[in-house]
């Protein structure tokens, strides 16, 4: 079954606690660029937009190959604006011009480390098993809790004998790939009804740019691995 795909990249021009975060050089080129690449590189995605406001950013994702058909809108670049409510403005401005996408592929600047096929490998994994979603997520060992009230809950199974096996418990990513049919996006939902999770196990594509101390932790991690991610 051929599906359309297309990747849409997040990237407003205000950041509160890394300035002009999009812009930062990562190895010599703009952190948004390792999302572009990454996205341009996968067989399954047609098309790489760069949702932004801000017209350097522009300038720059079309440097590296992304489509920006249009700026967003002043409403959409607060603080407090729900990714969502950017991902449904853009697939429906999308649609306008091509009826024929049937997934939205959130790819996140601020996750430069990528394996190469990764994404393809979520995608084909959706495909096979007729998801709404896909979401990318590393396998948590150890122990989950959450504060309730005055106490502690512990949401996974406990300890057990060595022969049984704990839950499957998952800590998600969506910013390394998060896939979902167009018509939830259109109505601000970021994830379907059937998802997949996708596991990855390698602990460098954690790294979520937010902060000087991480564009450091990036910048070292694709310095030193320059033949294991994706690279410009």
């Amino acid at each position: 079954m051929n599906i359309n795909i297309v990747a849409i990249v997040p990237a407003r021009g205000g950041s509160k606690g890394l300035v002009k975060k999009n812009k930062q050089l990562i190895c010599g080129h703009p952190m948004i660029a390792y999302a572009i690449k990454a996205a341009r590189e996968a067989k399954k995605i047609s098309r790489v937009v760069v949702a932004t406001d801000d017209q350097q950013i522009a300038f720059a994702a079309q440097e590296y190959g992304a489509d920006v058909p249009f700026l967003l809108p002043d409403h959409l670049t607060g603080d407090s604006v729900r990714l969502e409510d950017t991902f449904a403005f853009v697939a429906k401005e999308l649609r306008k011009s091509d009826s024929t996408i049937d997934y939205i592929c959130f790819i996140d600047p601020t996750r430069p480390v990528r394996l190469p096929g990764y994404l393809d490998q979520a995608i084909d994994e959706m495909e096979k098993g007729e998801y709404d979603s896909v979401i990318s997520g590393m396998k948590e060992h150890k122990s989950i809790w959450k504060k309730t009230g005055d106490g502690l809950e512990r949401l996974d199974s406990g300890f057990t004998v060595r022969q049984l096996k704990k839950d499957e418990i998952y800590v998600c990513s969506s910013g390394l790939i998060t896939c979902t049919k167009i018509s939830f996006m259109e109505k601000g939902e970021r994830l379907g009804h059937k998802i997949l999770i996708h596991e990855f196990t390698d602990h460098n594509m954690s790294v979520d740019v937010h902060s000087a101390d991480d564009l450091r932790l990036a910048e070292l991690i694709l310095s030193e691995w320059k033949d294991r991610y994706i690279r410009i």
